[in-house]
């Protein structure tokens, strides 16, 4: 099985090339993951499926190396909201730790007032803990149009704070 890799090395070679990577480690890191996926598509790949072996590796080996890139890439919702465990709409007499109250508060005072009512919503509920599917399924709209909002609301809150 290794000779086998070896002998293909070129193929995944060839599809990191692909994909530029920009330092020595992202293209070490990417030939490994090419290499995974050379393997994963050696243990299936049948000799009388009728097809040659390289065309039938290619997307296995691609999709190991977008997978490492994904894992490799930072999240690109930064806004952290993980300190706040209860919904900031709540009444000010609900809270029994004012500090608690502080940080909802600074939180809404960063929101700017352009926000629609959908992504204020949205906003509210991924604050709450829910996931996009979850809050598709309570506001009933699909997954795509929260996702849209919630980017939406995201870049507003983004853009008012950086001015």
């Amino acid at each position: 099985m290794e000779d086998l890799i070896e002998k293909n090395m070129g193929l995944v070679l060839k599809i990191v090339n692909r994909f530029n990577p920009k330092t020595p480690t992202d293209r070490d890191a990417y030939i490994q993951a090419g290499r995974i996926g050379l393997w994963k598509a050696l243990l299936k790949f049948s000799k009388h499926g009728g097809s040659k072996f390289s065309p039938y590796a290619w997307n296995p080996i691609k999709w190991e190396i977008i997978k490492e890139i994904r894992s490799m890439a930072p999240k690109k919702d930064s806004l952290s909201m993980s300190s706040l465990d209860t919904s900031p709409y709540q009444e000010s007499n609900d809270y029994h730790n004012t500090e608690e109250n502080h940080s909802h508060e600074s939180f809404w005072e960063m929101v700017p007032p352009t926000l629609t009512s959908l992504e204020s919503q949205i906003i509210e509920l991924k604050l709450e803990g829910y996931n996009v599917k979850e809050i598709s399924t309570k506001l009933k709209r699909n997954r795509s149009n929260i996702k849209k909002n919630y980017q939406s609301a995201i870049g507003k809150i983004r853009e008012a704070n950086n001015e």
